[in-house]
Formats: structure tokens, sequence, C-alpha cells
């Protein structure tokens, strides 16, 4: 199979997952779901039925976020498998988003708490010696930024360099249609940096990047800024149902629950 032929392919397979993204109108009757029984129940009749279909309602934020965190690191690899070998790389970068905040909070030694420690893919890292630890940390598939990140370098700008440190050689226009999807990100994550506590909270904070990436999808349809695209789009939705997850798991009664999800 040629590479055109391949990521004809791909964005016939995306094309279809993209069509069933629930609506905004689907988001809002979710959301207004009481409890976490009843938003799984939602949840299990839409797309996101993968995702929560074996969360039974009486789940622990931490079984939650375990259980995302897990299938996302599926849903990469699928994808990944599907692009030409020389983007794999790039695609299963992916799969450690989710990770992030663990991989700084560690390698700033900051105390670890007893989840960390008992989560079957942190607590190898979590329950290691400081010295050891670091080591460990620089030795896994994030170790790249490791450097970077100890010198300063805002998180998400870390990641974004260690996605790019992926790529293979590509000509401009590929490296352009790129770093579009990169400036999309990071447009989002300077909204969120230069006013932490007064930014737009919950689908209004995304909505400019999933408008984005909805553009780049389409624009570059049948190549791999598409792919990227849609992987982006596909983790906001899961970052908006972790919200809407997590905190019925933390909150059970409506009454006095924050709003932020």
């Amino acid at each position: 199979m040629t590479t055109s032929n391949q990521f004809a392919y791909v964005q016939a397979r995306l094309q279809a997952r993209h069509g069933q993204r629930p609506s905004e109108d689907r988001w809002r009757l979710l959301e207004s779901s009481p409890d976490l029984a009843s938003y799984l129940q939602g949840a299990r009749s839409t797309s996101l039925r993968p995702w929560v279909v074996h969360l039974p309602p009486e789940s622990n934020a931490h079984r939650v976020e375990r259980s995302l965190r897990n299938d996302w690191e599926a849903y990469v690899g699928d994808v990944s498998a599907w692009v030409p070998r020389p983007w794999r790389a790039g695609v299963d970068w992916y799969a450690t988003l989710p990770y992030l905040p663990f991989f700084v909070h560690l390698l700033r030694g900051e105390p670890v708490p007893g989840w960390m420690r008992d989560d079957a893919s942190l607590g190898h890292l979590a329950t290691a010696e400081p010295d050891r630890r670091r080591e460990a940390l620089t030795a896994s598939v994030m170790g790249g930024i490791a450097d970077a990140l100890t010198g300063g370098v805002a998180p998400m700008v870390a990641w974004l360099n260690g996605w790019a440190a992926n790529w293979p050689e590509v000509g401009s226009g590929v490296a352009r249609s790129l770093l579009e999807i990169r400036a999309a990100f990071e447009r989002h994550y300077e909204t969120i940096r230069l006013n932490p506590a007064g930014h737009p909270v919950g689908p209004r904070l995304r909505a400019p990047l999933l408008a984005r990436l909805n553009t780049l999808f389409r624009r570059h349809s049948g190549q791999i800024a598409a792919v990227f695209a849609h992987i982006g789009l596909m983790s906001l939705d899961l970052e908006r149902m972790r919200g809407g997850l997590v905190i019925r798991a933390l909150f059970p009664e409506p009454a006095g629950r924050p709003q932020w999800a």
C-alpha cells in the first residue's frame, strides 16, 4: 500500500469516528446528569460508550482516572497501527499526554500520594527512592523532556517539543501543517497560563481549540496533520468526559458540587 493510499484508508476510519463525536447539545444533556450512575448511563448511549462501558456506578475518582488513561493508551495505539511506520512514534507520543502532570510531579520531587504508589502504571516510579526515581524517569518514554522540565520549560511546551522530536524528516508543507496544530495547543495553554484564576471554564475554554482542530482536520484531510487533529479532538472529548465523571465520583450529591466540568 502506498503512503497516499494508506492515509486515504486512515482518513476514512477517522472520518467515521469524527462524525460520531457527541454534539454540543448531547454534551449538555449528559452534563445535566445528577449523579455518576446517570452520567454513565447517558454516556453509554453515545459514541463515548467504549470509554465507560466497563465502569461501574460505584467507581471512585482513582478508578475513573486509571480506566480512562488505559483506554486512551489503547485508542492511540489503534490509530498508530493505521499510519505509515515513520509516523508511529509521533502518534504514540500522544499516549503520554495524561501522564504529563504525574511525570512533572515526580520529577520535581514532590510528596508522593498513596494512590500513586498503588497505581499499576505509576507505582514503580512513585515507590522508588528519590535518586533512583530520577534515573527511572529519565529512562522512561518521556525521559527526553526531563532536562527541559527541570530547566524551567513549561510542561506543555516541553511535551510539544517531545512530540516534534518524534516526527520523521518532512517537507516544508507537512511541517507547516503540523506547526498549525502545535500553535493551536500553545494558544490554549497560554490562555490558562496567563490568567490561571480567571480563564473561561469547561466548554468555553475548550471551544476555540475545538474549532481550530476541526478546521485543521478538514483542511488537511488525507494527510498526517488530520490524524493529529483528530487525536487532539479526542483528547478534548476525553478531558471533558473525565471532568464529568470525576466530579460526580468526588461529589455524589449535586448540592455544592463545583461547576468546573
